[in-house]
């Protein structure tokens, strides 16, 4: 990575925090920033879900920097109206696929996967169906292998808060693929899974690998005893 993609790293770091082109800053993984600008009597909290840590600190600076000036910025409005109408927009795309199988729903009913190669974050994935639609359980790696549950509930996304807050979306985009993507509210990952009825072969991959590997269940928030 050459100088100009680590223009703010190179500032300096001391007292548990990095020194920035502007301020300092707190960080954390994949854009989880604390920025802190006391000249402009500005914190910045920022949770994203990105490795390209530099080119969103240069975002900041060009766009939300010129703004913290001592007065407010005039001739602004129709720029401003059409901000508020972008971001009332914003939604996260669902991934395609239909909520039922066009064909063999039978084989698919109680259908095992495994893993088409060894290494991924998934042991194995099951798909049940009940009155209310279909469930897709994931059994994870490791000595302890734990298991995570999925509701496929047709369209969009489908949220859940136990046993780690999770939102779903994905069906069936023909009649033997079934494709379901897995957010982890909580954190900046994102799980993609391909499930292949020739062969029951499961395919796992994550946008935004964990660092410390560690459980499906574990993906959260800490959470503090009262």
């Amino acid at each position: 990575m050459g100088d100009v993609d680590r223009q703010d790293w190179h500032q300096g770091y001391g007292y548990q925090f990095w020194i920035a082109r502007h301020g300092y800053r707190g960080d954390g993984a994949y854009g989880q920033f604390c920025l802190v600008l006391p000249e402009h009597d500005v914190v910045i909290a920022a949770t994203a879900a990105t490795e390209l840590m530099q080119e969103y600190l240069n975002l900041v600076w060009e766009h939300l920097l010129p703004a913290f000036g001592p007065h407010p910025l005039t001739g602004r409005e129709a720029a401003d109206a059409q901000l508020r109408e972008r971001l009332a927009r914003l939604t996260l795309p669902p991934a395609p696929g239909r909520p039922a199988p066009p064909e063999r729903e039978r084989d698919w009913t109680a259908a095992v996967f495994a893993p088409a190669a060894e290494s991924g974050p998934v042991r194995s994935a099951g798909l049940s169906r009940d009155a209310d639609g279909w469930t897709l359980t994931l059994t994870g790696t490791g000595d302890r292998p734990d298991r995570l549950a999925l509701r496929l509930a047709g369209e969009g996304w489908t949220v859940a808060g136990e046993p780690v807050p999770t939102a779903v979306s994905g069906g069936w985009t023909d009649a033997g693929t079934l494709s379901v993507d897995v957010v982890f509210l909580e954190t900046p990952h994102r799980l993609a899974l391909t499930c292949s009825l020739a062969g029951r072969t499961l395919t796992a991959s994550w946008r935004t690998r964990p660092l410390h590997g560690g459980r499906l269940t574990t993906l959260c928030a800490p959470r503090r005893s009262v």
